[in-house]
C-alpha cells in the first residue's frame, strides 16, 4: 500500500559530493526500491551537492538512500555547516543550552573540504534555526 502524498512540511535531505555521477546515485537508489520521487530540488554548497525531496514513502526512501551509502536525513533535521575544528560544535551545543534548547538527535552527516555538516533536531527547531548564522544554514 502507497503512502499519503508527501507534504512540503516532510522532506529527505541528501548531502553528496559536488561531482559527475551524485545525482544518478541517488536516483537510482530510489529507483531500485521502487520509490516513485514526487518533488526534487538541488542546490550547491561549496564542494557538497544538497538534494531535499519527497517521495511516494519517505521512510522506505530513507532506508534505501541509506543502505546505499548515501548521507540522508529526515528534515524535521536543521542542516548547518561548522568550521571543522575542535570547538565549532562546543560553541553550538553550548548556544543551544543557554536559550534553554534540549538537542534530541545530532549527525555529523558529511565532512570535507575544513567544513562539517551537521544535523539536528531540537524540542524548538523555529528558535534553533533561528539562533544559527544564516550563512550557515543548508
Amino acid at each position: 500500500m502507497s503512502q499519503p502524498p508527501a507534504d512540503d512540511s516532510r522532506r529527505i535531505i541528501v548531502i553528496v559530493p559536488n561531482e559527475a555521477g551524485a545525482l544518478a546515485q541517488v536516483t537510482e537508489a530510489l529507483s531500485e526500491a521502487k520509490i516513485n520521487i514526487e518533488a526534487i530540488d538541488g542546490r550547491l554548497a561549496g564542494e557538497l551537492g544538497v538534494v531535499s525531496l519527497s517521495t511516494s514513502d519517505d521512510d522506505a526512501a530513507l532506508l534505501a538512500l541509506l543502505d546505499s551509502n548515501l548521507r540522508a536525513v529526515t528534515s524535521d533535521s536543521i542542516i548547518f555547516r561548522l568550521p571543522d575544528r575542535p570547538g565549532a560544535l562546543a560553541g553550538v551545543a553550548r548556544l543551544f543550552g543557554d536559550h534553554q534548547l534540549n538537542v534530541r538527535t545530532i549527525h555529523i552527516v558529511h565532512r570535507l573540504a575544513g567544513q562539517a555538516v551537521v544535523a539536528v533536531t531540537t524540542d524548538d527547531d523555529n528558535r534553533a534555526r533561528s539562533l544559527l548564522d544564516s550563512d550557515s544554514l543548508l
